[in-house]
């Protein structure tokens, strides 16, 4: 008899455990880049914060939108050249606010069958390497212009994902990924 009262005790600290870590990574400001009913990818930007003292990483994400694919891209400064490459994962420094930004780190929906428009939401679900998932609306909204010229993809969408981007030469990157503009 005395177990039955330690039950409600134990599912109580397994669901405070659960609820707590569920707030120990925390997405807000999403947005998605407002685009011509044409465009070939769209951005989508957001900052997350990981508040455990160990590094984690978003390692895949998922739109309600009806796209070809979903990358994680991060636009760098290669040979004067900016870029924006694929990734396999999303640092998330322990302790630290990642900045999902425009010229930086960002969620890439490549060819949507229908662009968003300017007020409208999209669902995206981020999954993290411990196989948590996080879902959360993002509003389409227009952006600041980016800067270096790189106003946009580009219709080249056939990156492969860089496993080692110390060993990937700026020019083997862009002719890999077929999208390279070159800075201002």
């Amino acid at each position: 008899m005395k177990y039955l009262f330690r039950v409600p005790t134990v599912l109580a600290l397994l669901l405070t455990a659960l609820t707590a870590q569920a707030h120990d990574i925390e997405i807000s400001d999403a947005w998605i880049r407002a685009a011509p009913p044409n465009a070939p990818a769209l951005g989508a930007f957001m900052q997350i914060e990981n508040s455990t003292d160990a590094d984690r990483y978003v390692v895949t994400a998922r739109t309600s939108l009806d796209v070809d694919r979903v990358e994680l891209h991060r636009t760098m400064m290669q040979d004067g050249i900016m870029q924006m490459v694929p990734h396999d994962k999303i640092p998330l420094t322990a302790g630290t606010r990642t900045m999902l930004k425009p010229g930086s780190w960002h969620v890439m929906l490549i060819g949507p069958k229908t662009v968003p428009t300017e007020g409208e939401t999209v669902t995206l679900t981020l999954v993290f390497d411990d196989g948590s998932e996080q879902t959360i609306d993002a509003l389409v909204r227009k952006g600041k212009k980016m800067k270096h010229g790189m106003q946009g993809h580009g219709s080249k969408h056939d990156c492969k994902p860089m496993h080692d981007q110390a060993q990937v030469t700026g020019h083997e990157r862009q002719q890999n990924c077929g999208h390279g503009t070159k800075a201002n």
